[in-house]
């Protein structure tokens, strides 16, 4: 239907949207659509994949996570208890300056101790610092509090605030420099900075007070990984008759006599992009305050009058930063190099903030700042082993390429990326030396990154800047100028995941009206329960295995039978069901009217794996499909395809698209594996165009090449006016095949990294 009637729209599923929809449904007995504009639920929550591996791209680490406070209970509820928690280790972060190495306890008492022995002589100082961090704390969470009361009480609070805030709303920096003497200590105390993304001399210390405060009993992370978290929020959801629906970019909220109605949005799941119309009475936004006030609502006109100051106070409080990205897969465990799960923030100098110098230095490849993690020790799962290098820098410092296409952005933008990725990688060595000789593989995220999967304007992930002026400022707040409409998230509430979580919160306690806070108190005295599995929504098919055939000894093709037939475009993906809360994306490689074929393998040996190696035919599972934009560009350019392993499957019906239109003489094939044995290409002869098996290990047949599919690539004589490459496979060998393919002046790159 090209019209839907709901109880509730949530707008993006990060953290604060779907605690917002989680509690809508749970408290208020809500049917609640959550509309994600990736193919992914999560938002900063969600991870990706590689080849098996998998990364956190916005969950670093979680404080506050004792048994019974506020945080963990609505962690419990939402997730009906079936978010688990990981403690990390007792000293969870490591500060390193030049000459200095300070491990931080998960003890305020002990931590006091600590700097007091490093800086005897700034121990009053030092004590009263803890005494500020506190009373900070608790001033900005009276300012977020705000967003649960009754406007005629917030606006009173407001004023105590007003009258009480001479602290908190100083900058960080000059707190402390007026506290402390030693530009070391100064420095050590701001290490953080980056967990709230504005540095010292633009930050309030609020939010510093709120960081540190936060961290003071050390720190958890989700048992494996924080996809869990989206995954148990959402089952939540669905028990009650809500969905999580990907894909969907919503263009505009819509409004009639001065409330919001509905929303607008494209939805981009099936084989051609078609706008829909949903109505509901609320409303809430997780897009963050500029996209909603900015882009979603009407800047003109009664609505226009209506958020006109909210609009004018979002561009006074402008600023913030960005980050690179290095995401690494290590050959072997950290605790070979003595890692046991702790964060490290490594810094060459004691100055924090000279952006524009970081910048230059960053893309000069010698950063001078970066947050060291490893996400594998930290979730538990070790059979992959992984690390995250992330670099803070200025948020316009990518601007010169954002036109550009993703995944095709030029050779400049890869070499930069180069250089960065290798400038952030010999930093960490200088902290844990060998680390370099670790590392299997890796790739760089940028702010276009950011921006591509969140929409965060110019990547700034943190939403509106936690300046002075924010915290002097009216709080956003959950509520709006428009009825029916709510905003969720960091902005509503504060920034990091416990800070948009509660901004959910506050937002879904707003929307239910004056019951709305008690209402959800109540249900966190009578704790969590497990939600059912008997609701599946439209957008999960249930799926039943029908054969199941060993191409190679480490590559199977599975064939499932759904209730419907299946209608997608080639070179889209499906995501099965292949644990409890594990979902993995595979490529389509034929469908057959109820009928989806999938190539996959079992080589990496992880959850996708061990449900290819148990699952039998008759068992039934679940898929979400058609997913994703791979798709053939119509054209008469001659298209190369380079493929590896299972990175095969897209191709397949593409190849058959190509046949039916009379366009296959223009598509040639390589292919890559180690031994003859691993070919899986002589399955499915009867549809590839020209092929050329490149085989690594041993001799190939007649028509072979011996190497790597890369050397093939790299022999390729082509016009890069006219010629389309399509990279599917390994993560590793997409990327060198792209880096080999630009140098040689490819330009239209079209790439699927397993």
């Amino acid at each position: 239907p090209m019209e839907e009637n709901w109880d509730a729209i949530v707008i993006g599923s990060g953290i604060g949207g779907l605690s917002a929809a989680g509690l809508l449904a749970a408290v208020g007995g809500k049917r609640v659509l959550v509309l994600e504009k990736h193919s992914e639920p999560g938002g900063l929550t969600h991870v990706f994949r590689r080849d098996g591996a998998s990364w956190d791209v916005g969950v670093h680490y979680v404080g506050e996570l004792e048994e019974g406070s506020m945080i963990r209970s609505c962690f419990d509820f939402l997730s009906g208890g079936q978010l688990h928690w990981n403690r990390m280790t007792d000293e969870f972060e490591r500060f390193i300056y030049p000459g200095l190495s300070f491990s931080v306890p998960s003890d305020p008492h002990k931590y006091l101790e600590r700097l007091i022995e490093r800086f005897p002589d700034e121990a009053k100082a030092l004590r009263q610092y803890f005494r500020d961090i506190r009373s900070a704390q608790r001033w900005s969470v009276l300012g977020f509090a705000q967003g649960f009361m009754p406007p005629f009480l917030g606006f009173m609070v407001r004023q105590y605030q007003k009258l009480t805030g001479s602290m908190a709303t100083q900058t960080t920096a000059s707190y402390l420099n007026r506290h402390f003497r030693s530009p070391l200590l100064r420095a050590l105390l701001a290490s953080q900075w980056g967990d709230y993304g504005v540095p010292p001399s633009q930050s309030a210390f609020a939010i510093h007070a709120q960081i540190v405060g936060h961290y003071l009993h050390g720190a958890w992370f989700p048992e494996g990984g924080s996809s869990r978290i989206a995954r148990t929020f959402e089952r939540g959801i669905e028990s009650r008759g809500g969905t999580v629906r990907v894909c969907q970019e919503v263009t505009s909220i819509l409004t009639r006599d001065g409330a919001a109605t509905g929303v607008k949005v494209i939805d981009r799941r099936g084989t051609e992009p078609r706008e829909l119309t949903v109505h509901a009475p609320v409303i809430i936004s997780n897009a963050g305050a500029w996209n909603t006030y900015e882009r979603l609502l009407p800047t003109e006109g009664e609505i226009g009058d209506r958020t006109q100051a909210m609009r004018t106070l979002i561009k006074q409080l402008d600023g913030g930063v960005s980050c690179v990205t290095l995401y690494i897969r290590l050959k072997a465990s950290a605790a070979a190099l003595g890692v046991k799960g702790e964060n490290y923030w490594i810094n060459t100098t004691t100055d924090h903030d000279d952006l524009a110098q970081q910048n230059a230095d960053m893309f000069d490849g010698h950063p001078s700042h970066i947050y060291l993690s490893f996400p594998s020790a930290k979730s538990g799962d070790e059979r992959f082993h992984t690390a995250e290098i992330v670099g803070f820098l200025g948020d316009q410092a990518f601007a010169r390429w954002k036109e550009r296409p993703k995944g095709n952005r030029g050779k400049d933008y890869s070499d930069l990326k180069d250089r960065i990725g290798k400038g952030l990688l010999d930093l960490a060595e200088t902290a844990l030396p060998g680390l370099s000789a670790m590392v299997a593989y890796m790739e760089l995220a940028t702010p276009l990154t950011m921006e591509h999967y969140t929409s965060h304007p110019r990547g700034r992930f943190y939403g509106i800047p936690a300046t002075p002026a924010r915290y002097k400022a009216a709080p956003l707040g959950p509520r709006t100028p428009i009825r029916g409409l709510f905003l969720s998230g960091s902005d509503a509430g504060c920034l990091g995941i416990a800070g948009a979580m509660m901004g959910g919160v506050g937002a879904a306690t707003q929307a239910l009206g004056s019951r709305g806070f008690p209402l959800f108190q109540a249900a966190l005295r009578s704790g969590a329960t497990a939600p059912s599995r008997s609701n599946l929504p439209l957008e999960k098919r249930r799926a039943v295995l029908i054969s199941k055939k060993a191409l190679t000894p480490s590559i199977w093709s599975l064939q499932f039978r759904l209730e419907q037939p299946v209608d997608f475009v080639p070179g889209q993906f499906a995501r099965i069901r292949v644990g409890e809360w594990e979902w993995r994306d595979y490529s389509i490689a034929a469908v057959d009217g109820c009928g989806v074929t999938f190539l996959i393998s079992n080589r990496t040996g992880g959850h996708g794996s061990a449900f290819v190696d148990s699952v039998r035919p008759g068992e039934q599972t679940e898929i979400e499909l058609p997913l994703g934009s791979y798709a053939l560009v119509r054209n008469t350019h001659r298209k190369v395809f380079i493929a590896t392993g299972t990175g095969l499957a897209p191709y397949l019906p593409m190849f058959q698209q190509l046949k039916r239109e009379g366009a296959a003489g223009n598509a040639e094939l390589y292919f890559g594996c180690r031994t003859q044995a691993e070919d899986i290409t002589a399955n499915f002869a009867d549809c590839l165009p020209m092929t050329t098996c490149c085989i690594s290990r041993e001799e190939p047949g007649a028509s072979g090449f011996k190497g790597r599919v890369t050397e093939a690539a790299a022999l390729l004589q082509f016009d890069p006016q006219t010629t389309d490459f399509y990279l599917c496979g390994s993560a590793a060998m997409v990327a060198d095949c792209q880096s080999i393919l630009e140098r040689a002046g490819a330009i239209h790159l079209h790439l699927e990294a397993y």
